[in-house]
């Protein structure tokens, strides 16, 4: 029995992981039914169906967290045991799923008068319900296949959200999208059929008798997944598709594009590093597993209790485990993805691009709180508790962000926040969801950002002292991480007061479209936007009840974390005054930056000479710049010595066509022979020949030669990846 198969049999069978991916397409065909003529009905439709979908996903979630993981066999897709397309849920998979269901309903509510003056509303309607649908099922699989079917059923469906107003901008933002998509996920599958090869399944935790916890390609295949996973993530340098698609989608879309998809880049992240976590403690000392990662182990080692002590140690003194390598990878990962989408928001005009840059920064302290997970092993559960926490608080304050931009859009019509000003008069009750959705991602006591980022700053704390314990070289350099970390945080504080003073509480622009008869949104995009709003505050005033109710739950099914950690960070006082003034420096850096950068209209200034939030970096400073560079000078390189082999190569075209046209030839003839004769027996016998030939030539081959499958999936990735750039340029 396959892993993934035992995994299935060992969980309880359950009907609501298929109910909740049923309902947002019960919804979809009703809202594609009711179409133009029946707007209402359409557009309450997607209301029901992601509001039924929110609640059979809290229920799912507690049926989880009280007995354990569920799954449900569909049946659709069986290829020898090995791939099969099921659901399976468990603890960190319904709460991915809890908050993904909760921005679609608030999204939804939104999308009802949002969308009265726009094109294509039924098709819209039809593939957001859709993705809903296929992003859930990314969360309720237990296997990589599953996920990676789910995945990237995902991406091609938000394809569709992206191009939706058809404009040249938004068909541009469209294509780089699509490349990307297509690039990660051929460098997913790279990586899952490395995965395979050397654990022998596709299940989430890899059997004790296999390779892969030893096997020498193992970093290959995690850089393959890495990448694939980080396309979605947006993860520097692979976000560039993100700050495009952001401002050309719907609001709504928008929302949903930064509060969900971008963390199923995240969730397939963590499931990453929980694989490695979960090798069998046999081969952990070899091959870097979870034994030898927390300081109780590491203590452990150093006694030389138990088989392998010695060894371990030795090597352990040598240098870092396969995982910690793993987490250290992505700490720098994670601070490289926040501090550059925070320098790149800061000097923006446009708000949703603004807010686009700034999904990029916030998915850096998530890949960073995975980071801290894979370097701490078994005492990483604050950093796993900051991940989760910053994941659920991510979605509230940017799907906040996001709704509360398309009412400043919806009524007027500007998102230049240099031409905008004043609004908190106009609009008095989207101000105040903004201000709180402001208040939250800067990390200011009593609202949700600080407890998440209190949580993930402890996590870089205790690996520096991991890793100084350990006399590991990585020490400065997680030391360097910490500090960026508060710049970066500082540098979050002036780009969200930079919007929040501009758009509206500077005084209004002379001329800015704003200036007509303008009011409060339609109260149901109201609606959708205070219940992110809320879900802002209460994370922030209530953490201890997030923490014991959610957060510790989630964190006690995990295997190889320690309890007592666990138990630590469920009573864990957020609002101490040790936690409280941690805050003070990244105000004092956010506030002198907003200084800087507003001088002009907070002073009255006519003239500065470094304006920071206007100035415009060189071309060279983006990765676009470097990617088309990189593509051009790849395909120059492939026609080096066109002249010395260029005839050669025409002379081969040519025989190779002529040969195989004189094949077609004779094969057609034969046919027509067989045909003519003997019709329906020369049908059968072909088709049970192909058959009997793929049974039992093609399955054994594509086993025998799954390394080689992998390579060639990077190299049609490589090339893949220079034919769409250069169709960009």
């Amino acid at each position: 029995m396959s892993g993934h198969a035992a995994s299935a049999a060992a969980a309880a069978s359950s009907t609501l992981p298929p109910l909740a991916l049923l309902l947002p397409s019960l919804g979809a065909a009703a809202a594609a039914w009711a179409g133009e003529r029946r707007p209402r009905v359409r557009g309450w439709a997607a209301v029901l169906s992601t509001g039924a979908a929110f609640g059979v996903v809290l229920a799912l979630l507690v049926r989880v967290l009280d007995g354990g993981a569920v799954s449900f066999h569909l049946g659709l897709l069986d290829l020898g045991g090995s791939f099969l397309l099921d659901l399976g849920v468990d603890a960190v998979g319904a709460f991915f799923g809890l908050f993904a269901s909760i921005l679609w309903f608030a999204a939804s509510f939104h999308c009802l008068r949002y969308l009265e003056h726009e094109e294509r509303r039924t098709r819209f309607y039809l593939f957001m319900l859709l993705t809903e649908t296929a992003t859930l099922g990314v969360f309720f699989v237990q296997d990589f296949f599953s996920l990676f079917v789910f995945f990237e059923a995902m991406g091609l469906l938000a394809y569709m959200l992206v191009i939706h107003n058809e404009s040249e901008k938004a068909r541009a933002a469209a294509r780089k999208y699509l490349a990307m998509t297509v690039v990660g996920g051929l460098s997913l599958l790279g990586g899952i059929w490395l995965f395979l090869y050397y654990s022998g399944g596709v299940a989430f935790s890899p059997s004790a008798e296999s390779a892969w916890t030893t096997g020498p390609v193992k970093a290959l295949a995690l850089v393959f997944l890495l990448a694939g996973f980080g396309v979605k993530a947006g993860m520097v340098p692979l976000h560039v598709w993100l700050p495009d698609a952001h401002p050309a989608a719907p609001s709504p879309a928008s929302a949903l594009l930064s509060g969900v998809m971008i963390k199923a880049g995240a969730y397939g992240i963590i499931r990453t590093a929980l694989t490695f976590l979960s090798q069998p403690a046999s081969h952990g000392m070899e091959g870097g597993g979870h034994a030898v990662l927390g300081r109780g182990a590491l203590s452990l080692i150093a006694s030389g209790h138990g088989a392998g002590g010695e060894a371990a140690a030795g090597h352990a003194a040598s240098g870092m485990t396969g995982v910690q390598a793993l987490g250290f990878a992505v700490i720098w990962l994670g601070i490289a993805t926040m501090f550059t989408g925070m320098l790149l928001a800061l000097v923006q005009s446009d708000v949703k691009r603004t807010l686009a840059y700034s999904s990029v920064s916030q998915m850096g302290y998530i890949l960073l709180g995975a980071g801290c997970l894979s370097f701490l092993g078994a005492e990483g559960s604050m950093g796993m508790g900051g991940f989760l926490y910053h994941v659920i608080n991510h979605a509230f304050f940017k799907g906040c962000f996001f709704l509360a931009a398309g009412s400043l859009l919806f009524r007027s019509h500007e998102l230049d926040m240099y031409r905008m000003g004043g609004l908190w008069r106009k609009m008095p009750l989207t101000c105040l969801c903004w201000c709180l959705a402001a208040l939250g991602i800067m990390g200011i006591p009593l609202l949700n950002g600080f407890v998440s980022k209190t949580l993930l700053h402890h996590a870089v704390v205790e690996a520096h002292h991991l890793a100084g314990e350990s006399h590991l070289w990585a020490s400065g350099w997680i030391k360097l991480a910490e500090i960026l970390f508060i710049v970066t945080s500082g540098g979050t504080i002036a780009y969200i007061s930079k919007m929040t003073y501009y758009v509206f509480f500077a005084r209004p622009t002379e001329g800015g479209h704003h200036q007509g008869d303008l009011r409060e949104a339609p109260a149901w995009m109201v609606v959708g936007t205070s219940l992110l709003a809320l879900g802002v505050l209460f994370n922030g005033l209530l953490p201890g009840v997030m923490l014991r109710k959610l957060v510790t739950p989630v964190l006690s099914s995990v295997p190889g974390l320690d309890q007592h950690g666990v138990e630590h960070l469920a009573h864990m006082a957020v609002f101490s005054w040790a936690n409280l003034k941690e805050v003070l420096l990244p105000l004092l850096i956010g506030a002198a930056l907003f200084t800087l950068g507003a001088r002009r209209e907070l002073f009255r200034l006519k003239r500065v000479r470094l304006d920071l939030f206007r100035l415009r970096l060189p071309s060279w400073m983006g990765v676009d710049w470097w990617y088309l560079h990189a593509a051009r000078a790849s395909l120059a390189f492939l026609y080096i010595g066109r002249r010395v082999y260029g005839d050669a190569e025409d002379g081969l075209v040519k025989t190779a066509r002529s040969v195989a046209s004189r094949l077609v030839r004779l094969v057609r003839v034969d046919m027509k022979r067989l045909l003519w004769y003997r019709p329906m027996e020369a049908a059968s016998g072909l088709c049970g020949e192909v058959w009997t030939a793929l049974r039992r030539r093609a399955l054994p081959a594509v086993r025998e030669y799954q390394g080689d499958l992998a390579m060639g999936a990077l190299a049609l990735a490589v090339a893949l990846t220079l034919f769409l750039i250069m169709r960009l340029l």
